[in-house]
């Protein structure tokens, strides 16, 4: 613990730790609290160096600065608990939800644990128990049910949409962005945010990179429905676009460009050269060996194959772009202009967006907007954003089960998508496992779709809160109401919580030392160290403490399934957290670690060199690299290949070059889709084109009209959209009263449409569609697009009781679960709804005078003995 320099009056014997900010936020920034006798009087973020552009600080979010509210707030869960009216004989499902608590021993909620477990796997299986997690992320009891025999798996791409699909096979292997340095910015005229809220969803040093981008002369454009706060502050060009409408605006785009090309000399808005020589499938001269039809990217865009031509006004009328900004922006995208490209997962997060990431890549190749300076494109979103790559390397902590189902020996695996489907329905559409694929591992990988049977009988939710989080929460509470068994650990009553049958309370990483997997994705040049000052909160426990105990009753060891303590895997994260490349190409670790340091914290490791003493690094709780523009971590993506090509091909595809027309990615889609061998397909899945082609999907703009061609509205004329908010990271900190009073969470409406329906600033809205409805203030704004509404990500549903109406905003209750157009794909961003003003009888509170949820009302005397 550092000295406290910055004492106040009544702060004596106070010292400042650093302390873990665990929210999958996609920042990554240095929270510090003053801690005295396991209290924290106040907090503050990065002041460890000056703040300069070559080494800049790390600073908090307020929910960085917020957390002391999570570990010490009111709704702080302190005791095992269980639904009063619970039993293992008769259940009582349909008061899930609705249950008072009553408290029970640890022994007591374990038991009840352990016995639904075996009854389960008993009578049904193992594949009857649902482990509610996604590749273990940081969850423990994912190897503690493979060793017990296994459990039903969930999958699917999340945050990145179709990013996290079929994009290695036409040259776009990196998940975490291929996009130049942070260092190369000032090099691009212009820089490209496709849905890229940077500024507001990647909550950090991106903002800062494009700032000093902008001070140094790029211009910025912003492509998205709303004109978002990242493209206010960079002064952006605004290039309004429906929701799922990027495909047919980049179309548009591609055809002004190939065009103009043709009519002002060629050279004058392609790359020839690079087309020519890093890529396949443009023109019917470059057709790759594996064809297996003639139709080049260039007779699909003039409509050669199909009579017709992707032109602007075809484009206009999908995805609601003016005709003289899809010409504008083709002419910024052209090889006239240095151009850097940065998506994020929004567009990719649609049905219907299959092709979205290989048309970005086309366009960008078009324009040879790769491999030199000032020219990149990729999807760099959240961690790393606008300084893509690894730098300084943090394990990702956790256990070894971690990002890997290899020791589950079931192999049924259902998408999020139709989950609830798998536990309400008994049926689901199985194409094995996306995660296991991307990570390498495991034995469910993706395969040929297939019908399964499911009888799920026991929900297990860890550091997941799928019932806000995933789609159509209403759907969601029927499935919880389905099953024999709820389990959920938890630190506040999550949504999961709720609906459970028994609850206990779990440590904070502010309450004992364990690894986080969120300092692993990060800006490239940090890493973080950081400390457990307070004592743990009433009779919570670790996670590591509740699988130990589970492994016990179920008759397993569970220092085999995981042999490191959490001590040591806290150690391990810091004592292996290296600068890559630092000296002669060799990796340098950032921490010296003695055998003192060791010994002092109880745990094992070999001693070693570093940058900086362990107890320094733990006390600045960050290491950052400082940078130069001429240093040798200066990082160009494609380069090499670039340069050349055939010395240099792509490890992923089957030319070796970026792939304009694609093969491998249209067979791997037929296999998943049910379209591989002749097959006619199923559900809503649809049949992807080995070229970047535009998809009709269900619940997008035209499924918007009862009848296209005459443009007669539907019964949710309305698209929904989302952002990322900065009140929460995800379902978390929304249960923190500042914030909400900081933040109100109303929904973003056309200023056009709020007057066609008599709504202005502040009005109460209902919105609705037929998966549910939701009340919340309204802010009437010119910066949304017509016939969008924007809705802010994560709130859990506090649901009324006598109309089944949302009262928090929950996103999720209207969202569709299971009209996907492919397996794994959770396309949150394409959304059919209805609003108006609400005059009703429910009087909409601001969310900060809600009651805080607290199950158990402690007496004083159960206060004391915690």
């Amino acid at each position: 613990m550092s000295e406290n320099r910055t004492a106040r009056k009544g702060e004596e014997g106070a010292a400042w730790v650093s302390v873990p900010c665990w929210h999958n936020c996609g920042g990554g920034c240095l929270v510090k609290a003053l801690v005295r006798d396991g209290e924290v009087l106040r907090m503050k973020t990065d002041d460890v160096h000056p703040d300069t552009w070559e080494r800049p600080q790390v600073r908090s979010c307020p929910m960085g600065h917020a957390m002391q509210h999570q570990v010490f707030g009111a709704d702080r869960l302190k005791h095992p608990m269980k639904r009063k009216h619970y039993t293992p004989e008769d259940p009582h499902r349909e008061l899930r939800g609705v249950d008072e608590w009553e408290r029970i021993t640890w022994d007591e909620a374990l038991d009840y644990f352990a016995c639904a477990l075996k009854k389960a796997k008993a009578e049904h299986g193992n594949e009857s128990i649902a482990y509610m997690n996604m590749a273990n992320l940081e969850g423990y009891l994912g190897g503690v049910l493979s060793a017990f025999g296994g459990y039903f798996d969930t999958c699917g791409t999340q945050s990145t949409g179709t990013f996290g699909l079929a994009n290695a096979q036409f040259g776009w292997a990196e998940l975490g962005g291929s996009a130049n340095d942070r260092m190369d910015l000032e090099n691009s005229e212009y820089i490209v945010l496709m849905g890229h809220n940077a500024a507001w969803c990647a909550f950090g040093n991106p903002g800062v990179y494009l700032k000093h981008a902008k001070e140094r002369g790029s211009k910025f454009v912003f492509v998205g429905p709303e004109y978002a706060q990242t493209a206010g502050f960079t002064n952006a060009l605004w290039i309004p676009v429906r929701p799922g409408g990027d495909t047919a605006l980049l179309l548009g785009c591609a055809y002004v460009m190939i065009t103009r090309d043709a009519a002002q000399g060629a050279g004058s808005y392609l790359d020839h050269d690079f087309l020519d020589r890093c890529t396949v499938g443009f023109d019917a001269d470059h057709m790759p060996a594996d064809a297996q039809t003639a139709e080049s990217f260039t007779d699909y865009v003039l409509g050669v194959s199909d009579g017709i031509p992707k032109t602007p006004a075809w484009a206009s009328e999908l995805c609601g772009t003016p005709v003289e900004l899809i010409e504008r922006f083709a002419e910024i995208l052209s090889c006239k202009h240095n151009v850097s490209i940065h998506s994020n997962g929004a567009p990719a997060r649609c049905k219907g967006a299959e092709n979205y990431p290989q048309m970005l890549m086309t366009v960008a190749a078009m324009g040879g907007h790769y491999g030199k300076p000032g020219n990149s494109c990729s999807n760099d979103q959240y961690y790393g954003a606008m300084n893509s790559g690894m730098l300084v390397y943090s394990p990702m902590g956790g256990t070894p089960a971690q990002f890997t189902n290899a020791g589950n020996p079931v192999t049924k695996s259902a998408s999020m998508d139709v989950f609830w489907d798998a536990v309400v329905d008994g049926e689901y559409w199985d194409a094995g496992n996306n995660l296991m694929a991307i990570m390498g591992d495991g034995p469910a990988a993706p395969h040929a779709i297939r019908r399964e049977k499911a009888n799920i009988r026991v929900l297990v939710s860890d550091v997941n809160n799928y019932l806000a989080s995933q789609a159509n929460t209403s759907r969601g509470i029927e499935a919880f109401r389905k099953v024999d068994f709820v389990w959920a650990s938890a630190y506040y009553m999550k949504l999961d919580a709720q609906y459970a049958d028994v609850v206990v309370p779990i440590t904070t990483r502010w309450e004992n030392l364990q690894a986080n997997l969120y300092p692993a994705f990060k800006d490239k040049e940090n890493s973080y160290a950081y400390r457990a000052p307070i004592p743990r909160q009433g009779e919570s426990r670790s996670d590591y403490e509740i699988a130990a105990a589970l492994s016990e009753r179920l008759g397993l060891d569970y220092a085999q399934i995981n042999p490191a303590t959490d001590a040591q895997r806290w150690m391990d994260q810091m004592a292996q957290t290296v600068v890559l490349g630092y000296a002669n190409g060799n990796p340098m670790p950032v921490a010296e670690v003695t055998q003192e340091d060791f010994a002092r914290y109880g745990v094992e490791g070999m001693p070693h060199p570093g940058l900086m003493p362990l107890e320094r690094y733990i006390d600045d709780g960050v290491f950052r690299l400082p940078r130069a523009a001429d240093d040798p971590f200066v990082s160009i993506p494609f380069k090499a290949f670039r340069d050349d090509p055939e010395a240099n091909p792509l490890k992923t595809t089957a030319s070796g070059k970026l792939e304009i027309y694609c093969q491998a990615k249209s067979d791997w889609y037929d296999m998943v889709n049910g379209y591989a061998d002749g097959g006619e397909g199923v559900a809503d899945y649809v049949r992807v084109s080995p070229l970047p082609k535009w998809i009709d999907a269900p619940l997008n703009y035209k499924d918007a009209f009862a009848d296209w061609e005459s443009k007669t509205p539907g019964a949710y004329p309305v698209q929904m959209t989302h952002i990322h908010y900065l009140r929460r990271a995800h379902t978390d900190c929304d249960n923190i009263p500042n914030l909400r009073e900081a933040l109100v969470n109303p929904v973003f409406i056309n200023k056009q449409d709020a007057a066609a329906r008599g709504i202005k600033t502040g009005d109460t809205v209902r919105v609705f569609n037929e998966n549910g409805a939701f009340l919340r203030p309204a802010s009437v704004t010119r910066t949304v697009m017509p016939g969008v509404i924007v809705v802010p990500h994560g709130a859990s549903a506090r649901i009324d009781r006598a109309t089944g109406t949302d009262l928090s905003g929950a996103d999720n209750m209207l969202t569709s679960s299971n009209r996907t157009t492919t397996p794994f794909l959770n396309g949150w961003n394409s959304n059919l709804v209805q609003y108006e003003k609400y005059d009703g009888p429910i009087e909409l509170m601001p969310d900060c005078q809600a009651e805080p949820l607290v199950p158990l009302a402690e007496t004083a005397e159960e206060n004391e003995r915690a």
